[in-house]
């Protein structure tokens, strides 16, 4: 504590003392001046714009190189275009024809206006094609299904269960007074899977083209790729979904199909194997009036018979791909429908 007031009492005089005491005890120190910096003249040379350096060590400008090296080649530009840019020329060739997949779309069915069952028969006659059946779907005779066929379309179906695209269909609507025939691009490509043959396909829908007068598309259509594919809705049946009726001897299986007189048309495949036209019972028959007859060439119904086994189509692919435009609320409807065919056909080999 002593020292502590020694030390502030000594701060305080010294503070008290005049400046000009504190001046006269100050010491003087002279700072050396530093000296100046020698200046440097230097020559920066100047660098061109991207420039670049030859083997000699000299900078080139781009355009002494680019001067030296059309002189030295000519430069060629290709001719390529970009396929977005590749103007379109309309030929008739690349038109969309009736029946013909535009847009990724092919129609189900080709319509054409009314004629009678005689007329048309006669015309499909005249173009090549071979009546397998004409078959009144209902007892009014709304509407009649005509089955038909030629040696390509015989030689397509026999391949192992390509056997049901051996008959094309053709409805002669009298209600809605028009004829429906079976699109053989949509139907071939449904049928045929893998197999599709185009060839066939185009030179049939051309000789339909030619047969008949003012035929246009109906407003059915699938995309033309998910055919191979097709199924009504997810967990539904596919094509490669067949239901086997009967295993017996081919043989026995036919004998036993003609004895119950209800087989409409039978047509031998170049295979071995047999496509049949079977006519279901009245009461079975009646989905048609529910979802429509402008689509009734679906029946007479299929049976391939082929390898000792009677087998169809499964009844719910069948009927949506015959009827591609059928809603859900439509489908509920014929509900009993699939489980009837089943019981119809498996009628006829016992």
């Amino acid at each position: 504590m002593h020292k502590q007031f020694q030390k502030t009492l000594s701060s305080l005089l010294l503070l008290s003392l005049p400046f000009s005491f504190l001046h006269a005890q100050a010491v003087n120190i002279n700072m050396p001046t530093v000296p100046p910096v020698p200046k440097v003249t230097a020559k920066v040379p100047k660098v061109p714009t991207s420039p670049y350096i030859n083997t000699t060590g000299d900078y080139k400008t781009n355009a002494q190189i680019i001067k030296e090296a059309t002189a030295k080649r000519k430069v060629k530009f290709s001719n390529h275009v970009a396929p977005e840019l590749v103007p379109v020329v309309d030929s008739p060739d690349k038109i969309a024809l009736v029946g013909d997949v535009h847009n990724g779309q092919v129609t189900a069915y080709l319509h054409a206006p009314y004629m009678s069952t005689k007329e048309v028969k006669k015309t499909l006659e005249k173009n090549g094609f071979t009546i397998l059946s004409t078959y009144k779907v209902d007892k009014k005779g709304n509407a009649e299904s005509i089955a038909f066929t030629n040696p390509d379309i015989i030689k397509l179906a026999s391949k192992k269960n390509r056997g049901f695209i051996a008959s094309l269909r053709l409805t002669v609507d009298k209600k809605e007074k028009l004829i429906s025939i079976t699109n053989p691009l949509y139907i071939m490509s449904a049928f045929m899977q893998d197999s599709y043959d185009e060839k066939v396909a185009t030179d049939t829908l051309k000789t339909l083209r030619n047969a008949f007068n003012d035929i246009k598309n109906s407003h059915e259509e699938l995309k033309f790729k998910m055919l191979k594919r097709y199924q009504f809705m997810a967990g539904m049946p596919k094509y490669g979904d067949m239901q086997v009726i009967k295993k017996l001897p081919s043989a026995t299986l036919l004998q036993n199909a003609r004895k119950s007189k209800k087989i409409l048309f039978e047509q031998k495949l170049l295979n071995g194997s047999t496509l049949l036209g079977v006519k279901l019972s009245k009461r079975t028959s009646k989905f048609i009036k529910k979802i429509g007859y402008q689509n009734a060439g679906l029946l007479p119904y299929p049976v391939l018979i082929e390898d000792g086994e009677a087998k169809i189509l499964d009844p719910k692919y069948y009927i949506a791909v015959m009827y591609p435009m059928l809603k859900m609320s439509q489908f509920m409807t014929i509900a009993t429908v699939p489980g009837a065919i089943h019981k119809d056909i498996n009628k006829i080999f016992r």
